[in-house]
């Protein structure tokens, strides 16, 4: 990998010996998480080493190791920060923004998708394409993201048959469908080189959604 962004070369200056205060030590640990990500998506995860992390984020030895005891754990909390920086707030509003079953998987997918598609998220999608196969931890972290997808369309589907009346035997496995549809699309459009339009992505999840409703009675 190649890429280079803003901070993969650059070391963050020395910080100031003595306890640091909360706000301080919070500071510390998303420098740490971002200057990780960074060198992740410059050199891979295999050639990105702790003792590069310490050095590019200006901290000691102790202080990483403090927050975080292995590189797996560390990329792993790199993966949740991103989840929390772009996906959280978006993929758990379609509840908030409409009752309506159809119309409430309709914003999450096309939000989904967006994200999905999005140059921060794809650039772990890549890692994980280039590397996961020699790396399981790779593949279990940006796992956890479709694990949070299907929770929260999981809640939204049992919120929705209280609702309307229609009972749900598996939530869960409808989620988990649409989910990995969803997934299906976008990977499909990273294979490509090619990053579908927003009316593309809308198209799809509506014409997605129209097939998986069509068998709510059965869900």
């Amino acid at each position: 990998m190649t890429r280079r962004g803003p901070s993969a070369g650059a070391r963050r200056p020395s910080r100031a010996r003595g306890r640091p205060t909360a706000g301080a030590a919070a500071q510390i640990d998303r420098d740490i998480l971002e200057v990780a990500r960074e060198l992740f998506f410059v050199h891979g995860y295999a050639r990105t080493s702790m003792a590069m992390i310490i050095e590019a984020a200006g901290v000691s030895k102790t202080t990483l190791y403090a927050r975080y005891a292995t590189k797996a754990e560390l990329f792993r909390a790199t993966v949740l920060l991103t989840i929390e920086r772009i996906a959280n707030g978006t993929l758990s509003t379609a509840e908030s923004r409409t009752q309506d079953l159809v119309r409430g998987l309709e914003i999450f997918g096309c939000d989904a998708l967006k994200i999905s598609l999005s140059p921060l998220w794809s650039s772990y999608e890549r890692l994980l394409f280039t590397e996961g196969p020699g790396f399981p931890e790779l593949v279990d972290a940006v796992a956890e993201r479709s694990d949070v997808g299907i929770q929260t369309v999981s809640r939204f589907i049992e919120a929705c048959a209280a609702r309307d009346g229609i009972p749900c035997r598996d939530p869960e496995g409808v989620a988990m469908v649409f989910i990995m549809a969803l997934r299906g699309y976008y990977t499909a459009a990273m294979l490509r080189v090619r990053i579908p339009d927003s009316e593309e992505c809308s198209a799809f999840v509506r014409r997605l959604v129209k097939t998986l409703v069509a068998g709510r009675y059965n869900w």
